[in-house]
């Protein structure tokens, strides 16, 4: 199906729109930009495998490169990756036998400690002239295969290293002991915004015999104060908590007449958002959709205090 210069474009933004809020996770949690680029890649390999195998076309290595613009080799890489479940991080697994001899050589070995056998400061890089010892020179002792950057990232997170001076590591602890972290609510925050970034693709794509899902949303005219915004917190804590339990108690008696093991599970979210910074406003938005492109859109005689955005159908 062809598409304008436009459309493609418009597209683009989406995903762009899609990527700036991740780009405060991406730099809290040490991910580069090619670690990115790389699940982008992995993901649109995947998906247009599954594409051509639901249209009964050859799934090969030269032809997924010529549909994805990728070299051979790379998508065949990707796919290497896919079949083997490796990890999308550029950087490999550290295992605890790993981390455990490390931190003992730290300790024990007379090249790494000094008096009472109190680890020594290291360079995180070879300097020249500098009297230390460098990290790399201990992962090569202790664990030679390891990852040195990976492990350097575990270490640091379970506090048992810090970095002085951004080319300094200094031992902390002989211990090891894992931060728990926020796995599980960074998996949610995956589970949701897939689910979220779904409804909008199937009402953009969906033919005229799938129903629209729902779809509203509604944002203030005016900026508002903190204390404002604490307020509508408040008001959507209760009114929100009210209408998902009300929903709730209608999904447990719709399951027992309405189940079907070949069926699937669905479900509505409600959350609390903030436009982000430079962009247009979502009212904006929606009243350029709603109008035709001949001419701008009327200014509105009274300025309402919200703006209800509603599902828009494919044409």
């Amino acid at each position: 199906m062809n598409k304008t210069v436009k459309e493609k474009e418009a597209v683009l933004n989406v995903f762009a729109s899609l990527m700036r809020p991740l780009m405060r996770v991406a730099f809290e949690y040490g991910i580069s930009a090619s670690e990115i680029s790389g699940v982008v890649r992995r993901c649109f390999i995947q998906a247009l495998e599954a594409r051509l195998q639901d249209h009964k076309r050859p799934t090969t290595d030269a032809r997924l490169a010529i549909v994805a613009g990728l070299p051979k080799s790379d998508v065949s890489a990707l796919r290497d990756a896919l079949r083997a479940g490796a990890p999308h991080s550029l950087r490999g697994n550290v295992s605890l036998d790993q981390i455990t001899s490390l931190l003992t050589a730290w300790h024990n070995d007379s090249s790494f400690s000094g008096a009472y056998g109190m680890p020594l400061d290291l360079d995180l890089r070879p300097t020249p002239g500098s009297p230390r010892r460098c990290f790399k020179e201990l992962v090569t002792l202790a664990c030679p295969n390891a990852d040195q950057e990976a492990l350097l990232d575990e270490l640091i997170a379970a506090r048992s290293i810090e970095i002085i001076d951004s080319n300094t590591a200094r031992c902390l602890s002989r211990a090891y002991v894992p931060p728990d972290g926020d796995v599980m609510r960074i998996e949610r925050t995956g589970r949701f915004l897939g689910v979220v970034a779904a409804n909008f693709v199937h009402n953009l794509l969906r033919s005229d015999d799938e129903p629209a899902y729902f779809e509203r949303t509604v944002v203030s005219d005016q900026f508002l104060s903190e204390p404002g915004r604490d307020k509508f917190l408040m008001t959507i804590r209760d009114k929100g908590q009210e209408l998902i339990a009300d929903l709730d108690i209608f999904l447990t008696a719709l399951g027992g007449s309405d189940s079907h093991p070949t069926g699937k599970r669905y479900g509505v979210g409600v959350y609390f958002f903030e436009e982000l910074p430079g962009e247009r406003t979502i009212s904006d938005r929606y009243e350029r959709a709603e109008a035709p492109e001949s001419r701008k859109p009327p200014a509105p005689a009274i300025e309402e205090i919200d703006v209800l955005a509603p599902v828009y159908r494919k044409k």
